[in-house]
């Protein structure tokens, strides 16, 4: 899980991206106090299916910031799903944060699985199911960062690896 972590972090980047220096910091997110940053997922929520696949959203709590300033976007790359490939939209809904507060984000952030990855999904859900889902990836935060009285215009990549409960155990348990 934690070689993971560090294999999409390691990777070279540009100095900037979309006109937003790089700054690369020790920050790391997770559902665990071992964490600089915790995030509270809300329950994940199945808002399309189609041929293409299935679209879920789900809203989040940042907690254990200890910094100020504004996101203005956030993108994410190799999110994983128990090692199962989940595309993610840009989430394109800014949001402030408070040092030492917890941040909520303002809209559900949405993420597709294509077809063959809902089949896998629900073919290791019927084998294996896990009580728990752990989600890893990358996410860009591209925000105005206050340090020394100064906003700088900032993209962080920060590597996450969330642990939530199995929202099908749940869907499963209404349907008895």
């Amino acid at each position: 899980m934690l070689a993971l972590a560090s294999i999409s972090y390691a990777q070279k980047l540009p100095s900037s991206i979309r006109g937003y220096k790089v700054y690369r910091t020790d920050i790391r997110v997770g559902t665990s106090g071992d964490k600089t940053a915790t995030v509270e997922v809300g329950e994940p929520r199945i808002v399309d299916v189609g041929l293409s696949g299935m679209t879920l959203e789900a809203t989040a709590v940042i907690n254990g910031l200890g910094q100020d300033g504004q996101i203005d976007f956030l993108m994410f790359e190799d999110v994983a799903v128990n090692g199962i490939r989940m595309d993610v939209d840009e989430y394109q809904h800014s949001f402030d944060l408070k040092k030492g507060k917890p941040a909520t984000l303002p809209a559900p952030v949405r993420g597709h699985l294509s077809t063959l990855n809902v089949a896998k999904t629900a073919y290791n859900e019927a084998t294996t199911s896990r009580p728990e889902w752990q989600i890893t990836g990358t996410v860009f935060v591209f925000g105005r960062f206050k340090k020394m009285g100064f906003a700088f215009k900032r993209v962080i990549p920060v590597p996450i690896t969330l642990v939530i409960p199995n929202p099908l155990k749940s869907i499963a348990a209404d349907h008895r």
